[in-house]
């Protein structure tokens, strides 16, 4: 930690020791020189300018001392700004906090900043978590949002999907040069290696036991997943029918493990699948599928809707229904999958395909199965509804809400990197020609339409037409859950709402749920025990025109400049802390534990194409036929295909960031935010983390 003295010449002045954050953004060092003055809680009149020079390194911390001529009383506000060198540009340094420390008063004052400090003169309170009816400075306060404005708007990329940052703004919250090149630069010269070596290997596999050798062929080797290890010991002892247990488990606690839903009667399991041949499905569970929808035994995964007819880049995806039961000892077995939906009874062309058909033929209708949930992951479960979805919300945040709010502080550790994060997927995978289009089934076109259809509401109606979906509330569908409705905050965002319409609550090892909401009611026990505080009764909240308008533009639409998203609690105005804890708590847990479901698993499901593949060639079976290994093969995607699936997953897969509670830049200063955090949210953390199961966070 750097020292330096700030020049004075008084005689038995009283010193003041700041210690100063500088922020790891893009550009942050400070090449003017810091001018400081303090105010002091009784006396509107500063103190002379302190010069604490400049340089002041990104991420790095510096102590200065500051001499002043007698003792302040309360030091309650900070002004701070930059003098340019001659012959230099305009300059500008991104302040995390500062700290001041009184030694003889044994007092220490923190002043967060979480801004860039420019030539013009800015004012910052102690602890700085105000509402806005409560901040003196309110003009000072607006002209800070109106200025985050011309950074921080809507703009959508691609038609009718969802509302994000404009593609020709350019970011004011770029990575360091360090971040980026661990977590950007470094994978991508790995892959680049690795691709160069397969080249001159055969495109196809040798033979089912050749997926497995990729890792050791390439130059720099790729961790083994161990899922693979799963599929050498099956294969050649020919027990295919051990994999089935594994692609019931990728429903529970996979990378895509909040679609599975009871089925609730047999009459809507009728109009998604075709079950004449009961006895095939009775024959499967030892029970009458009219038994195991009354017993709750019966789950389903259903894309029959969403995914019907989406123009894929390479080549088709099903739109599949797939069926499933717990078992005498609790486990969660397939009972059939149908591929494609027609209007009438399965027929030739549209098999009902069972476990104890030919085991190729069932394996790939497994496969072709898993390329459409793979599909979907992507899409929506993972990028459509946590990255985008975030951005939009964030982008909403930084439009309304002042960064001295208390609210501001409680979520602005989940948008770490966001905005940077999703600007170089942009570039590097969803545009045209990037790895969604060379390694997906679906492509960019077909990965934007599937999150249109999930984000606004749709379904293909039989005679050809499309439709919108009619939205009812949250509570209203328990027992007509489609993911052709419109996605909802209220019901897919809240966690307990979610496992109530899917009707998973009591599904047997279902420990994706255990985890998740164990940790997402700690989520909602510390932003209580920050919102509640701050909001003593109603009319406060009332009163609170930035999280009103934020509530606001959450709702409105797109032609209001709004971001349209259905189920906000209030509907645009929250009339009670019930509401706008369920929305913080929503976005907190989307950022955190929805994203970390989604996302960490990617390297150990996708890295094997036998077992979750993105992409596939040739089209799903259409007939019960028995196939062979090689008709497997011939689908698979090809090893280059597979190589740039391990070096994106393993990418993506990446822990670049701190534990939940554990954040990387410090918001909350002020005491009931210091509070919340430290007494209560890392307590069930902890506990949380003791009950664990499963590994997705």
């Amino acid at each position: 930690m750097a020292r330096i003295m700030a020049s004075s010449s008084y005689s038995g002045a009283h010193t003041y020791t700041v210690k100063i954050k500088t922020g790891r953004y893009k550009g942050t060092t400070c090449l003017g020189n810091a001018i400081l003055r303090f105010y002091s809680k009784d006396n509107p009149t500063p103190t002379e300018r302190h010069c604490i020079g400049g340089h002041f390194d990104a991420g790095k911390t510096r102590e200065v001392r500051v001499e002043v001529p007698h003792p302040i009383d309360d030091i309650e506000q900070l002004e701070v700004w930059l003098e340019r060198p001659a012959n230099t540009a305009d300059v500008r340094w991104f302040v995390e906090h500062m700290q001041i420390e009184d030694a003889d008063k044994n007092c220490v004052r923190f002043f967060p900043f979480h801004r860039w400090v420019t030539m013009k003169h800015q004012i910052v309170r102690v602890n700085n978590a105000l509402l806005p009816q409560h901040d003196p400075n309110e003009q000072r306060r607006n002209e800070s949002i109106h200025l985050d404005k011309e950074y921080y708007f809507f703009s959508t990329r691609v038609a009718k999907a969802v509302p994000i940052m404009s593609e020709v703004t350019a970011s004011p919250e770029s990575f360091t040069k360090s971040y980026f090149m661990q977590v950007f630069i470094l994978p991508t010269i790995k892959d680049t290696i690795n691709q160069k070596l397969l080249h001159s290997f055969s495109k196809r596999w040798d033979s089912l036991t050749d997926t497995g050798n990729i890792y050791e062929r390439a130059l720099m080797n790729f961790a083994r997943p161990e899922i693979v290890d799963v599929y050498m010991d099956i294969i050649p002892q020919d027990d295919w029918s051990r994999l089935d247990k594994v692609f019931a488990d990728q429903r529970l606690i996979g990378t895509n493990p909040a679609v599975i839903q009871r089925v609730h009667s047999l009459d809507i399991l009728k109009e998604i699948m075709d079950v004449s041949d009961e006895d095939r499905f009775n024959r499967q569970m030892k029970m009458a599928l009219s038994d195991a929808v009354e017993k709750k035994k019966l789950f389903m995964v259903d894309y029959t809707t969403i995914l019907r007819r989406i123009i894929c880049q390479n080549g088709t995806i099903a739109s599949p229904v797939a069926l499933f039961y717990v078992n005498e000892e609790d486990d969660l077995m397939p009972v059939a999958i149908q591929l494609f939906k027609n209007k009438g009874p399965a027929g030739p062309d549209n098999p009902v395909f069972f476990p104890d058909d030919n085991k190729y033929t069932w394996m790939l209708a497994k496969i072709w199965f898993n390329n459409a949930d793979a599909s979907y992951h992507q899409s929506v479960s993972h990028l459509g509804f946590t990255h985008l979805l975030m951005e939009t919300i964030y982008l909403a945040l930084r439009q309304t809400v002042s960064i001295s709010h208390p609210l501001y502080h409680l979520m602005a550790p989940h948008f770490l990197y966001l905005l940077k994060v999703n600007e170089t997927a942009f570039k590097a995978l969803v545009n045209p020609g990037g790895w969604v289009d060379t390694s997906m089934s679906i492509g960019v076109k077909g990965m934007w339409e599937i999150i249109r259809r999930r984000y606004q509401g749709y379904s293909v109606a039989l005679d050809d037409d499309d439709k919108r979906v009619d939205e009812p509330d949250a509570s209203s569908c328990v027992e007509d859950l489609h993911l052709a409705q419109a996605w909802r905050l209220d019901r897919e965002g809240n966690l307990e709402n979610d496992i109530k319409c899917r009707g998973v609550e009591d599904l047997p090892k279902y420990y994706f749920r255990d985890d998740a909401l164990a940790v997402y009611r700690a989520i909602k026990k510390y932003v209580s025990n920050v919102v509640n505080p701050h909001y003593a009764d109603i009319e406060t909240l009332k009163n609170d025109y930035e999280i009103q308008e934020w509530a606001s533009m959450l709702s409105a639409k797109y032609e209001e400049g709004g971001c349209q998203i259905q189920g906000v609690p209030g509907r645009g105005q929250f009339s009670d802390c019930d509401q706008l804890i369920d929305t913080i708590t929503s976005v907190i847990y989307i950022s955190s534990v929805a994203h970390a479901s989604v996302n960490f698993l990617q390297y150990e499901q996708y890295g094997y194409p036998f077992n979750y593949p993105a992409m596939l060639y040739g089209d799903p079976p259409r007939t019960k036929n028995e196939h062979a290994a090689s008709d497997i093969l011939q689908c698979l995607p090809t090893k280059k295909t597979t190589l740039g699936s391990l070096a994106i997953t393993d990418l993506l897969s990446q822990r670049a960031t701190k534990k939940l509670g554990d954040f990387e830049i410090k918001y909350q200063f002020d005491k009931i935010g210091m509070d919340a955090l430290k007494q209560r949210f890392k307590m069930h953390a902890t506990e949380t983390q003791r009950k664990k199961k499963s590994t997705i966070y």
